[in-house]
């Protein structure tokens, strides 16, 4: 299994928009196209950080050209209103990553 991290840079006025994007494009490739899910940060510098995981890069690269296909709606770097600054892929050598619904109480 692999992860990648994407780092964006967005515009103030386009932040609501990129998030409702990114959660639709996510919800899309998990449902359709062998994602295996995604979480996104906003950084303190202010870019945005996404963690998603992957069975490996060419998997990836199948869903993205299988999406494109499939889909006439862009997303929002096609768009204009993000910049993609970095994408690093990650090997996943251990995962201690615990899920959302079952963090401890401190958590919520």
């Amino acid at each position: 299994m692999a992860a990648v991290i994407y780092r964006w840079r967005v515009d103030k006025k386009d932040e609501a928009e990129f998030q409702r994007r990114w959660h639709e494009i996510t919800q899309d490739i998990v449902d359709n196209h062998g994602g295996g899910g995604s979480r996104l940060h906003r950084a303190e510098n202010g870019d945005w950080v996404a963690y998603a995981r992957w069975p490996s890069r060419h998997d990836r690269d199948l869903a993205f050209a299988a999406r494109t296909r499939a889909t006439t709606t862009s997303t929002p770097q096609r768009e204009g209103m993000a910049k993609l600054i970095e994408e690093t892929w990650l090997e996943i050598t251990d995962d201690l990553l615990i899920p959302e619904a079952d963090l401890p109480a401190n958590f919520r």
